[in-house]
């Protein structure tokens, strides 16, 4: 069955395969939505099955071709992703270093046996433009038995103008008999140039319910599936992550709500000891913990508006006696407003901002958001 491993997706799911079976699947389209919401898996499933011998009624899983796809080792599909630049000979060709190359061999297997696993490379932080100067070689090649060639492009937004403007000549002059996906969570990350010139599907934030299953199939007990579910928020790249990692997910859950408590503190010895913390994380850790931070609020939002009819919507469940007491000891707090500033510290990070001032800054926006008036 086509795309039969995507989860909670119906929409982009039909959208994909009536584009495929009319035959009016564009050469390039634009996967876009939360993060863990299956945007790579897509991509995966549908250049497996525009290349199985089975045709329209794949992928059959039992073909040389299919059997290729299940180790991401095919030569119709290339898979690129953020990379710094030592992974590379020169970062202005694309040629992979002999630990680059290992590095993301070890990448693609784990994402080959878990499709909804991260894909990362330590320290990548940009889209080069040697891969994609790569990537032009790869696709002007002659496809096999008149089979497509797809590229996927993970995490687009992270493309450097100069990578992006070079994308953008495959884009308007496509190769006969080529496919190009790129992924991003929102359409406005991408460079304007390249997506005016995809087509666009969305993907939604996996349920709750939906990610609990998975990860329960997957060896979970149920209890703490269901800690977990709550605690990626829909993102289930990250409940992996979380259940490979368990005493991770107790320190980032810790760490987001101490971000808040200790902001609306009294007490510099604790938020130094905080901030030392925060310090010791890397970028993507940060961002993960500032996210967590912001469902926190959320649901603070929501126990506010609804009092205990709220408790079903809830993401932080077990640690509810401490959201009620937030809440209560909170009665004029603008808990929307504290998010909205939780997304900008975001944004600020991943803007190469300084980790400790972003933090800083969150502090006293926070602060203000509940109290309504400047920290002492």
């Amino acid at each position: 069955m086509p795309l039969e491993r995507l989860i909670d997706q119906s929409r982009a799911r039909i959208l994909i395969e009536r584009m495929v079976q009319d035959s009016r699947l564009p050469h390039a389209l634009l996967f876009w939505g939360p993060a863990g919401s299956g945007k790579s898996v897509a991509a995966i499933e549908l250049a497996r099955w525009l290349n199985c011998r089975e045709g329209l009624a794949g992928p059959c899983g039992q073909c040389n071709s299919c059997i290729q796809f299940k180790s991401l080792e095919h030569p119709h599909f290339s898979y690129i992703l953020p990379l710094p630049g030592k992974a590379l000979v020169n970062s202005e060709e694309g040629e992979l270093t002999e630990a680059g190359a290992s590095e993301l061999s070890n990448i693609f297997a784990r994402k080959a046996e878990e499709p909804y696993g991260s894909a990362v490379y330590p320290g990548g932080q940009y889209i080069l433009i040697g891969q994609i100067r790569a990537l032009l070689q790869w696709a002007s090649k002659r496809s096999f038995e008149d089979l497509p060639r797809v590229a996927l492009i993970d995490r687009a937004d992270r493309l450097r103008e100069e990578a992006g403007n070079a994308l953008l000549k495959l884009l308007e002059e496509p190769p006969p008999n080529f496919i190009l996906v790129l992924t991003a969570q929102s359409q406005e990350d991408i460079l304007p140039t390249l997506r005016s010139r995809c087509q666009a599907v969305e993907f939604d934030r996996l349920r709750t319910e939906s990610v609990e299953r998975f990860l329960t199939r997957h060896g979970q007990q149920e209890t703490d599936a269901r800690r977990l579910s709550r605690l990626c928020g829909g993102d289930l790249s990250r409940g992996l992550n979380f259940a490979s990692q368990p005493q991770v997910a107790d320190e980032f859950h810790e760490l987001a709500i101490n971000i808040v408590r200790h902001s609306l503190g009294r007490n510099p010895i604790e938020f130094d000891a905080l901030l030392e913390q925060w310090n010791h994380l890397g970028l993507a850790d940060q961002l993960i913990v500032l996210e967590i931070t912001a469902t926190w609020l959320r649901d603070a939002a929501v126990l506010q508006a609804l009092g205990p009819q709220a408790v079903k919507r809830l993401m932080h469940l077990d640690r509810l006696e401490l959201l009620e007491k937030f809440v209560v000891n909170c009665p004029e707090a603008d808990f929307a407003a504290a998010v909205a500033k939780v997304d900008e510290a975001c944004q600020h990070l991943e803007g190469n901002a300084l980790a400790p001032l972003t933090l800083l800054v969150l502090s006293r926006e926070l602060y203000r958001a509940v109290y309504h008036r400047k920290p002492v």
